[in-house]
């Protein structure tokens, strides 16, 4: 088995170092755009599985042609990249899974219904052409999305009827020496935060304002109680037609919401008011560039960070509903600790509880567990494979009756 890793920053590097340790992978390639960059990890991870190559993940050719050959081309780019490495495994004949959605995509203004969200846009523009050529496609396989739609999948597998998915992002961690420093990519933070939310309710995929339904909500500790706020996100784009249509279990309502503290979401706004989140170029003294690239750039690399947290983060799925006709619901949830994660695997719990279920997923495709042809989101995978994998890659699998 060969794969590749597309995008070795924080998230990718972790995934590229879980497989080249694997026993399923024959060859582990790295490829991203900053040859550099690459080649860094290549050393962090020093295994002669690996191989490295500078790769633009807008050139459909380039990739396919370094795509020949590779069984699953793992993408952990920021999704605006999504269709084009997309169409580069259909000319190269890879399978492919991704972490995210490019969720930008959709312009309903706030307080319109969505008539189809970009996740099932994905869906439908390539579920039939992966089919045709016997391969998977694989959405959303991170930690949320991705564990937060299994443990969906979990909760509603032991449902006779679903009510309510909720899923919730808690982390009360600090970045020693900064004030604002995301671990996750600033360009998709600041994109799913201050656009319009989705949620589904009352039968339709609806928009409200970012940044809204703020509520304190008290998580297991060591988290405990965080603001939490409804920010866009790919869980909630798929969970109500998966599991309420296409399982048949039905779903009411479904969210997505994350704590952050009142500095972050004051930084972020400030972002939005002074039009410093705009991906589009400007011209600024004769040279053309993004805004939202100049914050980016100005803040700290998420990859060089996991040493500098402290803290811990809990994150997962809230599902409630009916069993024999009695209410029933759980809170499923993973929990890692920030410096225990670094001590142990050289990278910060947000950066390893992402890239670790990618790597997950791809074991099992490696092994022949996930067989599933086409292009699907995480909650149509059976759930009991992968969480029993969760243990061999120091990652915890915790529920809680509500």
């Amino acid at each position: 088995m060969k794969t590749i890793v597309v995008g070795v920053g924080a998230v990718g590097s972790v995934t590229a170092d879980l497989l080249a340790h694997s026993g399923e992978f024959d060859k582990v390639m790295l490829a991203d755009v900053d040859l550099e960059r690459v080649k860094r990890v290549e050393k962090k991870i020093s295994s002669d599985k690996v191989e490295v190559k500078k790769l633009d993940a807008s050139d459909v050719d380039g990739m396919a042609n370094v795509f020949k050959g590779i069984d699953l081309v793992l993408n952990a780019v920021i999704p605006r990249f999504n269709y084009a490495i997309m169409d580069a495994c259909l000319k190269a004949g890879s399978s492919y899974a991704d972490m995210a959605c490019d969720i930008a995509k959709d312009t309903t203004p706030i307080g319109g219904i969505v008539k189809e969200t970009p996740l099932m846009w994905q869906i439908s523009k390539y579920d039939e052409q992966f089919r045709k050529k016997g391969l998977s496609g694989m959405l959303g396989l991170g930690c949320e999305p991705g564990l937060a739609n299994i443990f969906a999948r979990v909760g509603a597998d032991r449902l006779d009827r679903v009510k309510d998915i909720c899923v919730r992002d808690g982390d009360n961690s600090v970045v020693e020496g900064y004030d604002f420093a995301p671990m996750w990519s600033p360009e998709t933070l600041i994109e799913e935060v201050l656009m319009p939310a989705t949620i589904y309710k009352d039968g339709h995929y609806r928009k409200m304002g970012s940044l809204q339904g703020k509520e304190m909500l008290q998580f297991p500790d060591p988290v405990g109680k965080l603001n939490i706020y409804n920010v866009d996100h790919e869980e909630q784009e798929t969970l109500p037609t998966y599991i309420g249509q296409v399982l048949g279990k039905g779903c009411e309502y479904c969210d997505f919401k994350i704590a952050f503290d009142d500095a972050t979401v004051e930084a972020i706004r400030t972002v939005g008011r002074l039009g410093l989140s705009n991906p589009n170029k400007i011209k600024v003294k004769g040279v053309e560039v993004a805004p939202r690239d100049v914050v980016a750039a100005v803040l700290p690399d998420p990859a060089t960070l996991g040493h500098l947290a402290k803290g811990d983060f809990t994150g997962g799925t809230m599902v409630t509903g009916a069993k024999n006709g009695r209410d029933q619901g759980w809170f499923f949830y993973t929990h890692m600790n920030h410096q225990e994660c670094y001590r142990k695997h050289g990278h910060s719990a947000t950066a390893y509880t992402v890239g670790a279920p990618l790597a997950i997923a791809a074991i099992l495709f490696a092994q022949g567990t996930i067989k599933m042809k086409g292009v699907f989101p995480p909650e149509m995978l059976d759930p009991e494979p992968f969480i029993k994998m969760l243990p061999r890659f120091g990652m915890t699998y915790l529920e809680k009756k509500l």
